[in-house]
C-alpha cells in the first residue's frame, strides 16, 4: 500500500517548490505566494514517481502482463515478418514492431516493461504540466479514473492513449494532417484509438449552454434505450474491425462513474462564465459530453469503456479549469466546491487502495503493489 500513499502525498511536499531561471541558471524558489504554488514541482514529481512505481513493479501488478510476457518472449526470437504473421490477429501491427525493437536490445521483460512506462507517461506528464494550477485537484482526480489503473495492466491501449495525447495537441495548432498521422500512430497500437479521429471536429465545435435543450435529451435516450442503441454500434463496429468487436450486451456495473461525469458535466455548464472560456475549455467541455455518452454505455459492456479511456483522461485537466473561468459565485463557494471534490477524491482513494491492499481484490489486480524483485 506504501507506495500508493507515496504517489499521493509525496508530491505535496513540492507544492511549495519551484524552479526558475536567471541569468542561465535554474535555481530553486520555495514560498507559499501564488505564484509558486501556480508552478510548482508537484505534478512533475507525482509523474516521476508513477513511472518509477510502474517501472518497479512485479508482472503480478496487473491482470494482462502475464499474456504481454508471453507476446514478448515469442516476438523477440522471429523476425518481424513473422512476428506480424503470427500475431497481428491477436495484437495490433504497431505493439509488435515496438516488441520487436525492444527486443533487438533485450531479453529482459522487467525492462521492456519500463520502456512501455516511459512511453506512456512522458505525453500525459507533458499535457497535464502545461498548467500546473490546481495540481492536487487534477492529482486525485487523475488517481481516481479508470485510466490510472489501466496504466498498470493494458500495456496496448495506454501506449495508444498517450499517442493520442501526442494527437492532441496538434488538434489545438489546428495542424490537421500531424494530428491525422498521430492519430492513426494511435491507431496502430490499439484499435479501440479509433475514438482519437473525433478529438479534431468535437474540439473545435462550439457547444454552449443554450444547446443544452439538445444535448440533455440525447443523453437521457442513450442512458434509457443504451442496449439496443450499443448492440446497433457494436454490429457496425464488428464488420468494420472483424471479430474484435463481435461483442453482446452484459452488465458491468459501471454507473458509479456515470454520475460522477454527469456531476462534472453540470458544474461545466453552471459554474464558468462562457465569454470569458478560451478555446482549450470549452473543447474539453464537449469532450467530457462525449465521455457521458460513452459511459451511458459501460454498466452494459466493458468495450464501452475502453473507448472512453481516451476522453476520460482528459476530465482531469478540464475540472480545474471550469474553476478558473467561474463567474456569479463568490470566491469563498468555489473554494468549498473545489476542497469537497478534493476531499472526496483523495478520501475515496485511501478507502478503496486500503480495502483492496487488505482484501488482495482490485480493478485488473493493481493492488496491493508488488515490487519485480518480491
Amino acid at each position: 500500500m506504501f507506495p500508493y500513499i507515496l504517489l499521493m502525498f509525496a508530491p505535496l511536499l513540492f507544492s511549495f517548490v519551484k524552479i526558475v531561471k536567471r541569468n542561465r541558471k535554474r535555481i530553486i524558489v520555495l514560498g507559499s505566494e501564488r505564484e509558486v504554488l501556480d508552478h510548482s514541482l508537484l505534478l512533475p514529481v507525482f509523474f516521476f514517481i508513477l513511472t518509477v512505481i510502474l517501472c518497479l513493479r512485479g508482472e503480478t501488478i496487473g491482470r494482462d502482463l502475464v499474456k504481454y510476457r508471453y507476446y514478448y518472449e515469442k516476438i523477440i526470437i522471429l523476425d518481424l515478418k513473422k512476428s506480424v504473421e503470427l500475431f497481428r490477429d491477436q495484437i495490433d501491427v504497431l505493439f509488435i514492431l515496438l516488441n520487436w525493437v525492444v527486443g533487438r536490445f533485450t531479453e529482459d521483460f522487467q525492462i521492456y516493461l519500463a520502456v512501455v512506462a516511459v512511453i506512456t507517461v512522458l505525453p500525459i506528464a507533458k499535457l497535464y504540466c502545461q498548467d500546473r494550477e490546481h495540481g492536487f485537484l487534477k492529482l486525485v482526480l487523475f488517481i481516481n479514473m479508470s485510466t490510472f489503473v489501466m496504466l498498470f495492466s493494458g500495456l496496448r491501449q495506454s501506449v495508444a492513449m498517450a499517442m493520442g495525447l501526442v494527437a492532441y495537441e496538434y488538434v489545438k495548432r489546428k495542424k490537421f494532417l500531424s494530428f491525422f498521422f498521430f492519430a492513426i500512430v494511435a491507431l496502430g497500437f490499439h484499435h479501440t484509438a479509433f475514438m482519437v479521429l473525433f478529438y479534431y471536429p468535437l474540439y473545435h465545435a462550439t457547444f454552449k449552454k443554450k444547446h443544452l435543450l439538445i444535448v440533455i435529451p440525447v443523453v437521457a435516450a442513450v442512458f434509457v434505450f443504451n442496449e439496443p442503441i450499443f448492440t446497433a454500434l457494436a454490429g457496425v463496429l464488428s464488420r468494420l474491425f472483424s471479430d474484435k468487436y463481435a461483442v453482446t450486451a452484459e452488465s458491468t456495473g459501471a454507473y458509479t462513474m456515470l454520475f460522477v461525469f454527469a456531476a462534472f458535466a453540470v458544474l461545466a455548464y453552471v459554474i464558468p462564465d462562457e465569454k470569458s472560456m478560451d478555446r482549450e475549455t470549452l473543447g474539453l467541455r464537449n469532450f467530457l459530453i462525449l465521455a457521458v455518452i460513452l459511459q451511458c454505455f459501460a454498466p452494459i459492456h466493458m468495450l464501452a469503456m475502453r473507448m472512453n479511456y481516451y476522453y476520460i483522461i482528459f476530465i482531469p485537466i478540464l475540472i480545474p479549469k471550469i474553476f478558473k473561468h467561474a463567474k456569479g459565485f463568490s470566491y469563498e463557494s468555489i473554494l468549498l466546491v473545489k476542497s469537497a471534490i478534493v476531499i472526496f477524491f483523495a478520501g475515496y482513494y485511501l478507502v478503496t487502495t486500503y480495502s483492496s491492499c487488505q482484501t488482495g481484490i482490485s480493478a485488473l489486480d493493481t493492488y496491493p503493489y508488488i515490487p519485480f524483485w518480491k
